[in-house]
């Protein structure tokens, strides 16, 4: 299995044997145990649900405790399956650390942006705006004209709006596995990933 959830501490930088300064993300691996195989013949896809981190009894509604009680695993923060991963069966209940990958490796994470809560297009879309010269005035840093003559009579698809901004799922490929820190569960991952630092990262290496 080449799968697992972490956490965003920051950036840092890292220096290659050839003297190159690479920036890098840091990313904590707290408990994460798988709890279920899922198999094609049994549920019609192959996947694995990762548990990760801890939560109180006291705070684990009964329909969740039950699920955990039937695989015998503290209750935990996060569930989530990771499709097209298999594990063996004796791997089931026993924490996974971050020496699933190497150095070297070339995985994928998916991770939720920064919300940036209601914005202009100015800071959504990058517009440059309006001139400021003589005679413009009241509408510097507007949208601008959105319509149409008679034909098509509509606005296009796609036409840049003020809106809600960020906080959508990223789905970033190909980032390097610049170090492995097994003794403090840690990674260092080539480049930024999205999120704020403590948001939880997927990360995983997808065969085929």
């Amino acid at each position: 299995m080449s799968a697992l959830l972490g956490k965003k501490i920051g950036m840092t930088q890292v220096f290659t044997d050839k003297g190159d300064c690479v920036p890098v993300t840091v990313v904590h691996v707290e408990r994460c145990v798988p709890v279920l195989k899922r198999t094609a013949e049994k549920d019609g896809y192959n996947a694995v649900m990762l548990a990760y981190g801890d939560r109180k009894a006291k705070h684990t509604n009964k329909p969740l405790q039950g699920f955990y009680d039937k695989h015998k695993v503290e209750p935990a923060k996060i569930l989530k399956e990771f499709r097209d991963q298999d594990i063996d069966d004796d791997a089931i209940g026993k924490p996974i650390n971050v020496d699933v990958f190497s150095e070297g490796d070339v995985v994928q994470v998916v991770g939720v942006t920064k919300g940036r809560g209601f914005s202009g297009v100015f800071r959504r879309f990058n517009y440059a705006g309006a001139p400021a010269s003589h005679g413009h005035h009241e509408s510097y840093r507007g949208t601008g004209s959105i319509g149409m003559h008679t034909y098509p009579g509509r606005v296009f698809k796609g036409t840049g709006m003020p809106g809600r901004m960020g906080g959508k799922a990223v789905h970033l490929k190909n980032l390097k596995v610049m170090r492995v820190d097994v003794e403090n569960n840690v990674l260092l991952l080539k480049g930024c990933v999205p999120g704020a630092n403590g948001g939880l990262l997927r990360i995983f290496n997808r065969k085929g």
